[in-house]
């Protein structure tokens, strides 16, 4: 059941599901890549709560475990999501990622960072 907040919306995993192959969301997503942060970032949590859901005990089925990107991987990680989690701005984290500190590479106009190279950023970041 949906949630509605002042000014907010709370989607449940199985709305998630039901939005993310209703509005077929790995296309939009995929489009909005580079051209608008917010709604990528909005269509990344969307998808993130659908597949979640999709692989619980509740939303079992048989499908595919996870979104593949354009290269194959399983999942990948935007430069906003590690900027929130380091406690940075994504400019610094573009910065870092031209210093060579964390490994993405560009794909068109954006970055591709796999869970384990943002994983290693973090810890590293942590460690310092």
């Amino acid at each position: 059941m949906t949630r509605r907040v002042e000014n907010a919306i709370i989607l449940t995993g199985a709305d998630a599901a039901l939005l993310y192959q209703a509005a077929n969301l790995r296309s939009l997503r995929v489009a909005s890549r580079g051209k608008s942060d917010k709604l990528y970032a909005l269509l990344t949590d969307i998808t993130h709560a659908a597949f979640t859901y999709a692989n619980s005990v509740d939303g079992r089925s048989g499908g595919k475990r996870a979104e593949l990107d354009e290269s194959g991987s399983t999942e990948i990680v935007t430069v906003e999501q590690i900027a929130r989690r380091a406690g940075i701005t994504p400019r610094a984290i573009r910065n870092h990622i031209g210093l060579g500190l964390l490994k993405a590479t560009k794909a068109s106009r954006t970055w591709v960072i796999t869970p384990e190279a943002a994983e290693q950023y973090i810890a590293g970041r942590s460690t310092a």
